[in-house]
């Protein structure tokens, strides 16, 4: 897993743990039209990092978020602790 995220991945992260934890499972498109464009290479960099898991259900279908990793859910699990 790599560690170092930028400022834009945390933000989208964070986006992302809010729409899991509401029993929500976001699609890439979903992600661009919301919050811009370049949520799709943040979400691809997230991916490569370690920090999220994506799927696609079927070729040619949408990517969606299947999970925060669980490294992933104790930094942001931590964050949280620090806010408090």
């Amino acid at each position: 897993m790599d560690f170092n995220i930028t400022g834009e991945e945390e933000a989208l992260l964070l986006r992302v743990d809010e729409r899991l934890t509401a029993g929500d499972s976001p699609s890439e498109d979903e992600l661009a039209e919301e919050l811009g464009d370049e949520a799709r290479g943040q979400l691809r960099s997230l991916a490569d990092k370690g920090w999220l898991s994506l799927d696609r259900a079927s070729e040619g279908g949408p990517v969606t978020v299947r999970a925060l990793t669980p490294l992933a859910q104790a930094a942001v699990s931590n964050r949280r602790d620090v806010g408090e």
